[in-house]
C-alpha cells in the first residue's frame, strides 16, 4: 500500500503533460480500484473474526544405544518425531478471544489432543487476562515448546527441558506490560493445577502459584520465574521393574511442597544468537531436587545458523535416598540411589532456512557422565549394560504457517 501511495505523486506530475494526461488518469483510476479491492479483502478477513495458523515437524533420530536420551533409541522411527498442530483464534469481542490448539503426534497414532484452550481478555492495551488450559511458563521457550521452527535447535536442551516433563496446566494468568523508550518489561502471574505423565510416572501439581518477569531491549532478553505447588508424584515406571504381582510403594511425593526457580537470558543482534537458562527444582521427600543449566551459541550465515550447546543436570539431595525400594513382601527391588542422577550434554548442529516458514535442522548430541544413578535416562538399560554415554543423531524438517 505504501508503494501505491508513493507512485501517486509521480503519476500526478506526469499528468501535467497534455499528451499523456488521459493515460495517466486511467492508470490512477485502475490503481484506486485495486486499492479499494485490497481494502475490502482486509476488512472481510477482519470481520470474520477467525484466524488459523499451525506448525508441522517430522524427521528421524537414532541413538548409539538404548540409554533413552530424549526417548530416542536404536530403533527410533520417523513417527516418533512427527507432529502436526492447528491453532484457531476466534474473536468474541474486540477485546476478547478464544484460542484453541490441537496437536496430533505420530507417536500417538495422530490422535488429536487439546494443548491450548483458553479465553483471553484485554481490559487495556497493557493488561491481558486468560483462563483455561495453557502452557505452564517455566522456561524461555515454554510457549513454543513444540514449535520447532521457532527454536534454533533440533530439540530444546534436554538438561533443562527434560527433567520437567509437565508442560500444561488448567488455571488462569494475568500479564501486564510496561513499555519504555527502548525496552519493555512484562510481569505474568499464573495459578492453577495439572495432572500429567512425567518422566518417572504420574505427576499432579495442585495450587500452583507463580510469577515470571521478562525484560527486553529487543537485543537482550532477561527472564526470571519462581513458582510453588503441592506435588503428588508416583513413580509408576519404577514399579514396572518389579516382578509381576509385586506390590511396590512408588510414591515419591504426597502433597509435599514443590518449588521451581529459573533464570534465563538471550542475546540476538541478528548475527549472533546466545541463549542460556539455569533452573532449580525442589520437592520435599524422595523426589530428587535438581539443578540444571545450558548455554547455546549460534551464528547466522545467511540462511545457515550453526550452533553449539552444552548442558548439565544433577540431583542435589542424594543423602535423602540411602534406603531401598522394596516390594510388599520385603524383597529389595533397587536401592533408592537409582533416583539420583548426573549428566552432561554436548550438541553441535545447524539450521538451514530453505524458504520462509520452512527449516531443516541437523544435530549430533553426545551425553555422558552418568557417574551416579542413571543420568535421568533409561534405568533398566543403563544399570544392565553399565554404559556411561550415548550419542544421538537427528535430522528434522519443521514448518510454521
Amino acid at each position: 500500500m505504501k508503494r501505491l501511495f508513493s507512485v501517486a505523486p509521480l503519476a500526478l506530475a506526469i499528468a501535467a503533460t497534455p499528451v499523456m494526461a488521459q493515460d495517466t488518469e486511467q492508470t490512477l483510476e485502475r490503481m484506486q480500484q485495486q486499492l479499494n479491492a485490497m481494502q475490502q479483502q482486509l476488512n472481510s478477513a477482519r470481520n470474520t473474526g477467525v484466524r488459523f495458523n499451525g506448525f508441522f515437524s517430522t524427521g528421524y533420530a537414532r541413538a548409539s544405544n538404548d540409554a533413552g536420551y530424549a526417548g530416542i533409541t536404536e530403533e527410533s522411527e520417523v513417527k516418533d518425531l512427527s507432529l502436526f498442530a492447528l491453532q484457531g483464534t476466534f474473536d468474541v469481542t474486540q477485546k476478547s478471544q478464544i484460542v484453541m490448539q490441537l496437536v496430533g503426534r505420530g507417536a500417538d497414532d495422530w490422535e488429536p489432543e487439546v494443548e491450548w484452550a483458553y479465553l483471553s481478555h484485554r481490559p487495556t492495551n497493557n493488561l491481558q487476562l486468560r483462563a483455561g488450559k495453557m502452557r505452564i511458563p517455566f522456561f524461555m521457550y515454554s510457549d513454543s515448546l513444540e514449535v520447532g521452527y521457532a527454536q534454533p535447535w533440533a530439540r530444546p536442551p534436554q538438561s533443562v527441558y527434560g527433567p520437567i516433563a509437565v508442560t500444561s496446566y488448567v488455571g488462569a494468568d494475568a500479564s501486564y506490560n510496561w513499555n519504555f523508550d527502548n525496552s519493555s518489561l512484562n510481569a505474568n502471574f499464573f495459578t492453577g493445577f495439572t495432572d500429567e505423565d512425567g518422566n518417572s510416572g504420574d505427576v499432579q501439581l495442585r495450587n500452583i502459584a507463580g510469577l515470571n518477569l521478562s525484560w527486553t531491549d529487543y537485543v537482550w532478553t532477561i527472564r526470571g520465574v519462581a513458582a510453588t505447588a503441592e506435588a503428588d508424584i508416583d513413580a509408576t515406571r519404577l514399579a514396572a521393574q518389579a516382578p509381576a504381582g509385586s506390590n511396590v510403594d512408588t510414591v515419591l511425593a504426597d502433597g509435599e511442597r514443590g518449588n521451581f526457580f529459573g533464570l534465563g537470558a538471550s542475546y540476538d543482534d541478528g548475527s549472533w544468537q546466545i541463549i542460556g537458562e539455569v533452573t532449580r527444582v525442589e520437592v520435599d521427600g524422595k523426589f530428587a531436587d535438581t539443578d540444571s543449566a545450558y548455554l547455546s551459541v549460534g551464528h547466522r550465515f545467511g540462511n545457515w545458523t550453526p550452533y553449539l550447546a552444552v548442558g548439565w543436570v544433577e540431583s542435589k539431595d542424594d543423602n535423602e535416598r540411602l534406603g531401598f525400594v522394596t516390594t510388599g513382601g520385603g524383597t529389595i527391588l533397587a536401592p533408592e540411589s537409582i533416583l539420583n542422577f548426573q549428566r552432561e550434554d554436548y550438541s553441535v548442529g545447524t539450521r538451514w532456512d530453505i524458504t520462509p516458514g520452512v527449516a531443516i535442522k541437523a544435530d549430533v548430541t553426545h551425553s555422558r557422565g552418568f557417574d551416579k544413578g542413571t543420568g535421568n535416562l533409561n534405568p533398566s538399560y543403563i544399570l544392565a549394560s553399565g554404559t556411561n554415554s550415548t550419542n544421538v543423531y537427528t535430522l528434522k524438517i519443521e514448518s510454521a504457517f
